[in-house]
């Protein structure tokens, strides 16, 4: 449910977005900051969230200032009646509007803003349920609807200046934030040489800090130098190599969204949660599902599709 203290200003001048969560959270979010830029172009876009977050929407021109919500100058803003950091409190009262998606169920975070502030404050939904069966960034977008901002565009965009020509490259991104939602290692290591096959691919298998060892093991299988690795590097650096390919293939996780969010053609082999509210939206995104979960999806099925669109 929304929160709101204070009325909307008619031209804000200084807005600020927190948003805390996964990297696909912040995905979802950014037709947020899209809908915010359009209705408001004069206004300054600020972004309060995780370390490499805010990076995203900056390169994509959506925020003009972000800061790192796990800094230590934020961490009394998260006790109640705590000693507030002063240039995190001169920061915050810059702002004329404050949109909040943090996680703050005893509203400890509203309360210790609202001691520092006197900003238009919003406090969004953290996360979208499964029931509605509503897409994620429809939810989150509803909480402009005080601003005067109805149906906005639900998908998330990122253009950049740094954007590479495309090339035949395909991304493979073998993980996400949970082994539930995880195709089996050995169906990757069936698909790999299936893709190797087909003349001069090149591949590109992705990878985090949760799936480093999986797509280092991978990696190892294969001693093609058409197959290299991009291992625990910044979002940014993600995003432009992203770019470049013709073709992502993963899980439901934020790389996917975040491939998707580019332009890439994604094919996304789905487990168990509501693709209705959680998938990555737009024409180019190809969601295969098994009968009951992700196991049930054959390597050769995702080949084929692969193979429909290279």
């Amino acid at each position: 449910m929304t929160v709101i203290t204070n009325s909307a200003p008619k031209t804000p001048k200084r807005i600020l977005i927190a948003r805390g969560g996964a990297i696909g959270d912040f995905i979802l979010t950014l037709p947020v900051f899209q809908a915010l830029k359009a209705s408001f172009p004069q206004a300054t876009l600020a972004c309060l969230s995780p370390a490499g977050r805010g990076e995203i929407a900056q390169m994509a021109g959506l925020a003009d200032e972000i800061r790192n919500v796990d800094d230590r100058c934020w961490a009394s803003f998260f006790v109640r009646d705590g000693q507030l950091d002063g240039v995190a409190c001169n920061w915050l009262s810059s702002f004329d509007c404050i949109i909040s998606y943090l996680h703050d169920p005893n509203e400890t975070w509203k309360t210790n803003v609202a001691r520092v502030s006197d900003a238009f404050y919003m406090g969004g939904c953290h996360q979208p349920g499964e029931i509605s069966d509503v897409p994620a960034s429809v939810t989150l977008l509803k909480a402009l609807e005080p601003m005067g901002i109805f149906h906005a565009d639900p998908v998330p965009r990122i253009v950049h200046s740094g954007a590479v020509l495309k090339s035949g490259t395909i991304a493979l991104h073998p993980g996400s934030g949970s082994e539930s939602k995880n195709w089996p290692e050995e169906y990757w290591c069936q698909l790999i040489p299936l893709l190797l096959e087909q003349g001069n691919v090149k591949l590109m298998l992705v990878g985090g800090e949760a799936e480093s060892e999986r797509v280092k093991r991978l990696g190892s299988k294969f001693s093609s130098p058409r197959l290299r690795l991009l291992l625990n590097e910044p979002l940014t650096r993600v995003a432009r190599e992203l770019t470049g390919c013709k073709i992502f293939v993963g899980h439901d996780s934020g790389i996917t969204h975040l491939a998707a969010a580019l332009g890439v053609r994604c094919i996304v082999i789905w487990a168990k949660s509501n693709d209705r509210v959680w998938k990555a939206i737009g024409e180019r995104v190809h969601i295969l599902k098994g009968e009951n979960n992700v196991t049930m999806i054959e390597p050769c099925r995702v080949f084929e599709v692969v193979k429909r669109f290279t």
